[in-house]
């Protein structure tokens, strides 16, 4: 039992021995497995949703059930979350015996530091924090499973993004283009064009002007976009004098 992380107490919860936090995240009904491989999946699930929920809010007027209650819809975030979960569920990493989650635990930081504007945005923010739970689950390693499900995180929600929430999808797009000026992201032996200045200039206005959106009503934005205003903020100067005559 000392190499045992995942058990159920008697109301049924999930109870995770690595990281308390994590139990009673996860219920399981009568019938079907209770190995700790499915019983980790059931944390995995319940961590997920949280973590799209910092990304995805719904701003439309909740609509009403026929008692008169209102609710909220969660069809984009289940969209997410089942492409999600499915990527990670398809991958090496769901073959991972729990005990090796015990055996190279995660100290909670990741090694990859953030030094560009495309580390900041939404969307690397739900990246980031998606690999911080992968390796809390299944256990700090350098293995080519966390970094391929990592790097299909990212597409994923790109490509859902771009047909469904184009505000989310254009921040990253802009902070690529910023990048790219200062050559990150420039292929070997390339240089950088007057066309690419011009893009990353217009880039950074567009990202200052998101920045000064999203700090106007806080309230219409989800908790990644709120982080990735105020990060950026702290490296930009986006008061509205520097709108004017900006030399970059």
């Amino acid at each position: 039992m000392s190499n045992c992380r995942f058990t159920l107490d008697e109301k049924r919860n999930v109870i995770d021995a690595v990281n308390p936090a994590n139990s009673g995240k996860g219920y399981k009904g009568q019938g079907g497995p209770e190995d700790e491989r499915h019983l980790r999946d059931f944390v995995l699930q319940r961590c997920l949703s949280e973590i799209i929920k910092k990304l995805l809010i719904d701003v439309r007027p909740a609509p009403q059930h026929r008692s008169g209650e209102q609710y909220q819809p969660f069809e984009e975030r289940s969209a997410v979350q089942t492409a999600i979960l499915y990527a990670i569920r398809a991958s090496h990493l769901n073959t991972f015996d729990p005990a090796l989650s015990i055996q190279h635990k995660f100290d909670g930081k990741l090694k990859r530091r953030k030094k560009h504007t495309q580390d900041l945005t939404s969307l690397a923010l739900l990246r980031d924090d998606v690999e911080c739970l992968l390796r809390d689950l299944y256990g700090d390693l350098e293995s080519e499973a966390v970094d391929s499900v990592v790097l299909a995180v990212l597409r994923i929600v790109e490509g859902f993004t771009r047909c469904v929430r184009p505000d989310l999808w254009k921040e990253q797009e802009d902070a690529e283009d910023l990048d790219y000026t200062f050559g990150i992201g420039v292929p070997e032996g390339c240089g950088i064009s007057g066309s690419d200045c011009y893009r990353g200039r217009a880039a950074k206005l567009s990202l200052i002007h998101r920045v000064r959106e999203v700090n106007a009503k806080l309230s219409s934005f989800s908790e990644y976009t709120i982080e990735f205003a105020n990060l950026f903020a702290q490296r930009w100067d986006c008061s509205k004098d520097c709108l004017d005559g900006d030399p970059f």
